[in-house]
């Protein structure tokens, strides 16, 4: 089984796909990015105007870009169709922003739709923090919350391609000082060990998006 993984940003993911691969046996995965074959100008030219949602991921040299949210859906479109013609039975959006009416010949899932629901239910009840990767996202990433939970959450900012070990300890102090019974690290950037800092840091569960979509994903490519 082939399962293809889309990035907005640009592949291969080598801060991602090594994290996931455990959570798939048996899968080989393909990648393609969004923003694959664009030079620095091009990128830029992708960047929000003020009050546009924005969407972070990381490029091939280690850096990230702020992209536009809708922009980007016609070039996540073309990565999709590509990893399709690479022989992908299933494809994996790697992104927790919102990315509607992808199309393919074969099944399309959203780190959005399969890391966030089932964040969803099992946080249940309890309290929730989020960690975003920008500040500009904090106000869209927490009406998100609030429409899937039906109540407030804390969302605190730290982006995963800078931050060092203190910033990302304390950012999970910060949320477990807000009283928060469980994290979601949303954005596909936050790694496994990211988590472990930051749950020792809050004491509060804390679930990465990545680990959540990828096992989504591989219960779901098995049952096909």
């Amino acid at each position: 089984m082939i399962l293809g993984c889309v990035t907005i940003g640009q592949a291969p993911r080598v801060d991602v796909v090594p994290d996931i691969e455990p959570l798939l046996p048996g899968i080989r995965i393909v990648e393609r990015g969004a923003l694959d074959g664009l030079d620095a100008a091009g990128i830029a030219a992708l960047a929000p105007e003020p009050g546009r949602a924005a969407l972070v991921s990381r490029l091939r040299d280690g850096g990230s870009a702020v992209l536009d949210e809708e922009r980007m859906l016609p070039l996540v479109q073309r990565a999709v169709d590509a990893v399709a013609e690479d022989g992908a039975g299933a494809v994996l959006v790697l992104c927790t922003g919102h990315l509607p009416s992808l199309r393919s010949p074969v099944p399309v899932y959203t780190a959005e739709r399969l890391a966030r629901g089932a964040a969803t239910t099992l946080v249940g009840d309890d309290r929730l923090g989020v960690l975003a990767p920008t500040p500009r996202q904090v106000d869209d990433i927490a009406a998100r919350w609030r429409r899937d939970l039906g109540r407030e959450v804390t969302v605190v900012a730290v982006d995963p391609y800078t931050a060092d070990d203190a910033a990302l300890a304390a950012a999970g102090s910060a949320l477990g000082a807000s009283g928060s019974d469980w994290i979601f690290m949303d954005c596909i950037g936050y790694s496994e060990r990211m988590a472990a800092i930051v749950q020792d840091a809050s004491g509060a569960r804390t679930l990465t998006a990545r680990g959540l979509a990828a096992r989504m994903a591989a219960a779901a490519v098995a049952a096909r």
